[in-house]
């Protein structure tokens, strides 16, 4: 089976990048469907090509939902501790994607717990499946897979098919089918997301627009929950890691995101007449679009070392340079990309030790400081890069985000300033 046209499919329905999924698994779930329409291989992506109910159906047997109540307990403490604080407003939560409902009720049985009243939770699948499980309530013990919190525990009963949650803990929680990667979301902004286990399924452009809607949906100073995999280098414009461990969590600053110096790769689309309020168990259809920064510092190969690629396409090393390969850098940033800051810091420095002074390693040198904290430091490795390639438009834009955040504002437009003028010039040739 050619898997390529449907994996281009996939993409554009959710994102998804192929290498995220076994491939046995996608042709498990192509071949159910192939059965249930009676179609062969040529016949049912036709299918899929003109019908979106048929396209339903197979993202429904490729979602395989992998959740349970109070999942990764650090993150609910957390939370708890942020609605103490919360009693005297409003205060909302999404859970997106929802799967089949264990996190959003985990987030409502939090809430009440800390002595919240006027709280709302809102869930968002792409799954039908999943999400009338989640209206339903009734959950097998392979939800219960760690203990539960004390004030959850009397929200539970007994029933012949496992456990029944309570009525007025479902009635705490908003369920909506939607899209979350076509910006399916409920109106509003929130003070808590979680998007936990997501990102690491989504190609690289797919997570730009999702970190950029995640963005636009959190409010100032509220807090982004992810997977333990997915504190990412791509949140740093926007986000900074809560030193709390086990937690996974980021808070939205006061940073502006860049999209000022380049224009949004994820297209608007205002689809308010779409989104209608329902009552339960209903599911509401909407489908906003938001927009995404495409800046994320890309970390290539020095220059050297790209001018040296031989015509077979294979990289080879410059004469009488210190032998340094892609590689090394590429396990830089996966060492980030797992959080390991230091360890990438030591590797970073060494390859600068090398290979002497290069723009790109000082970049990300003053990343992995900034997203550890050290904000001085990563002023000092963004100026380096700047001072050996002054119209490097990465380390520009970072610098002004930080001159801003320290209350220096005529330095940062100046750093702003620059930025402009150097996009200007790559924009002239």
């Amino acid at each position: 089976m050619n898997l390529e046209p449907f994996h281009k499919i996939l993409n554009r329905a959710m994102g998804l990048a192929p290498e995220s999924l076994a491939s046995s698994g996608i042709k498990l779930a192509l071949k159910a469907r192939m059965r249930e329409t009676g179609c062969d291989e040529s016949h049912y992506l036709a299918l899929l090509r003109s019908n979106d109910l048929e396209l339903a159906e197979l993202v429904e047997e490729i979602v395989v939902p992998e959740t349970w109540f109070f999942r990764d307990s650090k993150p609910f403490d957390l939370l708890f501790e942020t609605a103490l604080g919360k009693k005297d407003r409003e205060f909302s939560v999404l859970s997106a994607p929802c799967s089949t409902g264990e996190e959003s009720y985990s987030i409502a049985m939090t809430l009440m717990g800390a002595g919240l009243k006027g709280f709302k939770v809102d869930g968002v699948d792409i799954s039908e499946r999943a999400l009338h499980k989640a209206r339903g309530g009734v959950y097998s013990d392979n939800s219960f897979r760690t203990d539960i919190p004390f004030y959850a525990e009397r929200w539970f009963r007994k029933c012949a098919q496992g456990r029944q949650l309570a009525e007025p803990v479902r009635e705490a929680v908003s369920f909506y089918s939607g899209n979350i990667l076509e910006g399916c979301l409920p109106p509003g902004r929130y003070d808590v997301i979680f998007c936990r286990n997501l990102l690491i399924y989504l190609d690289d452009d797919s997570r730009k627009c999702l970190v950029s809607l995640l963005n636009d949906k959190l409010k100032d100073n509220g807090l982004l929950f992810v997977g333990h995999a997915e504190i990412l280098p791509i949140f740093n414009d926007w986000f900074t890691p809560v030193r709390k461990q086990g937690t996974f969590a980021l808070r939205k600053g006061k940073r502006k995101v860049a999209t000022l110096l380049k224009p949004p790769v994820c297209p608007r689309q205002d689809c308010s007449q779409k989104f209608s309020a329902v009552s339960k168990p209903q599911s509401a259809a909407y489908r906003p679009l938001k927009a995404a920064s495409p800046l994320k510092p890309m970390v290539m190969p020095r220059k050297e070392q790209r001018n040296s690629v031989a015509k077979n396409g294979k990289q080879t090393q410059p004469t009488g340079q210190p032998e340094q390969s892609v590689t090394s850098v590429d396990e830089i940033k996966k060492l980030a990309d797992r959080g390991m800051t230091d360890e990438a810091l030591s590797m970073c420095d060494g390859l600068l030790r090398d290979g002497g002074p290069d723009p790109e390693l000082f970049h990300l040198c003053g990343l992995l400081h900034e997203s550890g904290g050290n904000i001085s430091k990563a002023e000092e490795y963004y100026g380096k890069a700047l001072y050996l390639e002054p119209d490097y438009m990465e380390s520009l834009v970072h610098l002004a985000l930080l001159l801003e955040n320290r209350g220096d504002v005529r330095k940062a437009e100046i750093m702003r300033n620059r930025a402009r003028r150097a996009e200007k010039r790559n924009e002239a040739g």
